[in-house]
């Protein structure tokens, strides 16, 4: 009765009702808020006279497409659902492909209104009617079935093979809510509308990871660390052992010396060390002076050194003779291995620091560091992190990855990443020791042995640089049992090979909080890849574009608040209002970071809720663990006086894995080597394209819009020229080496593996089958030195008494081969049924142009 009043008040009919409290319920389950679903018509309009007593059935099927506007009420989405209605049954006539848009032609849903009169006459005596019992069958995964007499009447049809019972009772529980809000607020807000039930909101919003430990500063960590056991070793770092007591009294006495220069709570203290003893040596000192530290990669071009340091405004910086000539004057230097400063470090107090000590009390709130990311305007982010959730992280590393006093953890992480704090907490949190690996290794071989020749027993490495190692290289080691993967999604393969005989586990975690929120379970062979759940005091929300929170199993984006939250973006108050917003399931005053990841809810084993990673709402990317806005890339391009427009986007490289590719608009003369060399002196290695490609104009949608699909592939092979072909056996294994790697047919010997799509992990593989095959020892950084095939064999150190093995080249075979047991078993099970598809392979090809059939 309510409905029909709101039906009669606004003009509409009951059956709009239905069908706008449907697209609430779809946009719910999808997440999204343009819904398109079927909708049945009788076939019988009303202006051809006698067409209610012809006997057949005349139904039609027609698209309903229904847009939600957050800030529309219920009254006038329910008026522009009419309007829809209207405009469509003047098509009910026509086959669904020949229905014009605006409105989508495909859905799996489908309403069905059965609103026909039903007479109650006496049948004639000579008639008898008998009844059947029958079962409907339904060809969508859903059908919803309306009814009305004296009441509404809501049947439910599924396929079980997409949808249980139970997802369907849930359906079916939120239409009926749907239906009450309608029914008694029609100036609700669409935003404003909520699905879930009482228990099921309060499951999910938020998501609680359990009670966050007390607060303590990473000051306060590292000091307690060294009480534990101060003869015990703290660092090892290429053979040199540093103990807890040598390393916190080390640091003390730079802690002092960097008072003295200005450094104390809420100053910033520019980090530019290698990873080494040194570089942990700094970040000790730093923290103790309540400072934040603040990782510049002296690798970095010199550009993008001056405007992190410009930008983060550091009181001063810490270094080392080596980098200290690529760092800029702008601030000074205090150079750690200069006699003036070791004389000055020798005549500190080694005693512990206080409060008293520093400029002013330091408190969990001051920054404890800041990690610049890459920025869609142009110019780097800083993140700034406090200290509050520090002991929330390692008290998360103890219950999940077990570190203890006699562990030996990897420092692998570069310091400019926020996986070095990881690092550190799982080291110092426990009292362990910390295996610093040499900045040359960055995975592969390199990496599986320097962790079995070093006993490390647990790990945090990058998913790529995980993906470019091997276990069999650990030459059976078998104490490396603890490992976190993250940075990007980890695939299932590197689960298969890294889980067996250790615990592999998954992690997530943005800049804007501290490292991680997520840590999984250990992950198994052939199980769901999660990213686990929250970590103790981390709260989680998955919303939809409404702001409403989402059922199991429905897409969404990921909404992070706790203790581990980020302060915001260093000087860009705009910016940090847009990404850490309000709370709106939280106490009042709090924050949440929006991640921009699309992520859903399932269940685990234990029967809570853990987290799957499904992909990025936006074109951000993760490419080696490191984030990278493609528009920043953009923006530096498009600084070139040569070039009108660029876009930067994704691309699957020729050896299989994602690369970064320009496409270019501009003058005749744009070179893309020029422009590669213009990005390396502007940007971060990671950050430049494997390829620039010109096009003469950009392909637009019909909207307008970049079509990102009509975009050309780029191009890798090098021409099969004679002057770049290989003149001995060790150049021809050396190009075929890059070529096999790359995914190339062909690669000249002047070819720069990294111009032709090769990057830092693809290195390592390039690497260890030139060791392989040439029984030579060299190590990646001499493929970052010499990119070519040529150069390469003049610096190789190769084994005279060692002939490198046969170049592969193709034969003629004459005679049959005989099958392997395993194909002679597929071709003898295949003879008793030959229409059998247990081994065929189904694939799916898209063709455009003449289909030369015969040649098929």
């Amino acid at each position: 009765d309510a409905l029909r009043t709101v039906a009669r008040t606004h003009d509409l009919t009951l059956h709009t009702i239905i069908d706008t409290a449907w697209a609430l319920v779809l946009a719910t389950h999808t997440g999204t808020t343009d819904i398109t679903f079927g909708t049945t018509v009788s076939g019988r309009p009303p202006h051809i006279p006698g067409i209610e007593t012809m006997i057949g059935l005349f139904i039609n099927t027609i698209p309903v497409r229904i847009t939600l506007h957050p800030t529309d009420t219920l009254t006038t989405l329910l008026t522009r659902t009419h309007t829809t209605h209207t405009q469509l049954l003047d098509h009910h006539h026509l086959p669904l492909t020949h229905i014009p848009n605006p409105h989508a032609t495909t859905f799996d849903t489908i309403t069905v209104h059965e609103n026909y009169p039903h007479h109650t006459t006496t049948p004639p005596t000579d008639l008898t009617i008998t009844t059947t019992s029958a079962t409907d069958a339904t060809h969508y995964p859903l059908a919803l079935a309306a009814t009305t007499d004296t009441t509404l009447h809501l049947k439910f049809e599924f396929l079980p093979e997409f949808l249980s019972r139970n997802d369907t009772e849930a359906i079916a529980a939120r239409m009926c809510r749907a239906l009450d809000v309608i029914a008694t607020a029609p100036d609700t807000t669409v935003a404003s509308v909520r699905l879930l039930g009482d228990d099921e909101f309060r499951a999910l919003a938020p998501v609680r990871g359990g009670p966050a430990p007390a607060t303590r500063t990473l000051a306060t960590i590292v000091t307690d660390a060294a009480a534990l056991d101060p003869d015990a070793v703290a660092l090892e770092d290429s053979g040199r052992a540093v103990s807890y007591r040598d390393l916190d009294e080390a640091s003390n006495r730079l802690a002092r010396v960097l008072i003295t220069h200005g450094a104390g709570p809420e100053r910033y203290v520019a980090l530019a060390i290698p990873r080494s003893a040194d570089s942990v040596l700094a970040v000790w000192a730093i923290t103790k002076t309540g400072a934040a530290f603040v990782p510049i990669d002296p690798g970095y071009p010199a550009a993008r050194i001056a405007d992190m340091i410009a930008d983060s405004g550091v009181a001063l910086g810490v270094t080392l003779t080596p980098q200290r000539e690529r760092l800029p004057d702008t601030v000074p230097w205090l150079v750690l291995d200069e006699p003036g400063t070791i004389t000055t470090l020798e005549q500190q107090s080694s005693g512990a620091l206080g409060d008293s000590d520093r400029r002013r009390p330091l408190r969990p709130d001051h920054s404890a560091y800041m990690i610049y990311t890459s920025g869609s305007t142009g110019v780097p982010k800083g993140v700034v992190v406090p200290h509050r959730g520090l002991a929330t992280l390692a008290a998360a590393q103890a219950a999940g990855l077990g570190p203890g006093r006699h562990s030996r953890v990897l420092h692998f992480s570069s310091p400019s990443f926020d996986g070095s704090v990881f690092d550190y907490l799982l080291a110092f949190g426990c009292g362990a020791t910390l295996v610093i690996s040499p900045p040359t290794i960055v995975g592969g071989t390199e990496l599986s042995r320097f962790v079995a020749a070093e006993r490390v027993t647990h790990a945090f490495v990058p998913t790529a640089a995980l993906a470019s190692a091997d276990p069999d290289d650990l030459d059976g080691y078998d104490g490396f049992g603890e490992i976190l993967a993250a940075g990007e999604a980890c695939p299932p393969g590197l689960v298969t090979r890294w889980s067996r005989g250790r615990s592999l586990r998954n992690g997530y975690g943005p800049t804007e909080t501290t490292v991680m929120s997520n840590i999984s379970a250990p992950l198994a062979p052939g199980s769901d890849v999660t990213i686990g759940g929250p970590i103790a005091g981390a709260e989680e929300v998955v919303l939809d574009a409404r702001l409403q929170p989402v059922p199991d199993g429905v897409p969404g984006e990921l909404y992070i608040a706790g203790p581990g939250l980020a302060r915001g973006y260093h000087r860009r108050p705009g910016l940090t209002a847009g990404r850490f917003v309000a709370a709106p399931y939280g106490p009042a005053g709090e924050r949440m970071y929006r991640t921009g990841d699309i992520v859903r809810w399932i269940a685990d084993e234990s029967g809570g809720r853990v987290v799957e990673y499904l992909g990025r709402a936006d074109f951000q990317v993760k490419m080696r663990g490191f984030r990278i806005e493609p528009a920043e890339v953009d923006a530096v391009l498009g600084a070139h006086p040569d070039v009108e427009y660029a876009a930067t986007l994704t691309r699957t490289g020729p050896a299989g894995d994602p690369i970064l590719v320009s496409y270019v608009v501009g003058s005749a003369e744009l070179a893309p080597a020029r422009l590669s060399a213009y990005l390396t002196e502007r940007l971060p290695a990671h950050m430049v394209p494997s390829a620039i490609v010109p096009i003469d104009r950009i392909p637009l949608t019909p909207v307008g819009k970049l079509d990102r699909a009509a975009l050309p592939d780029p191009r890798f092979d090098s021409p099969a020229d004679p002057a770049h072909r290989p003149t001995s056996p060790v150049e021809e294994t050396v190009a075929n080496a890059f070529a096999a790697v790359l995914g190339l047919e062909h690669v000249g010997v002047d070819d720069n593996f990294f111009e032709a799509g090769g990057n830092s992990l693809t290195a390592t593989r390039v690497v260890a089958r030139v060791n392989s095959t040439l029984h030579t020892h060299i190590d990646v950084r001499t493929l970052f030195e010499d990119r070519t095939p040529r150069v390469l064999c003049t610096h190789l150190d190769h084994d005279s008494n060692n002939a490198p093995l046969p170049v592969p080249s193709p034969g003629n075979q004459t005679e049959f081969v005989p099958l392997s047991p395993a194909q002679q078993r597929i071709w003898f099970l295949n003879q008793y049924d030959t229409t059998t598809p247990t081994y065929n392979i189904p694939l799916t090809l898209h063709l455009t142009g003449h289909l030369d059939t015969t040649a098929l």
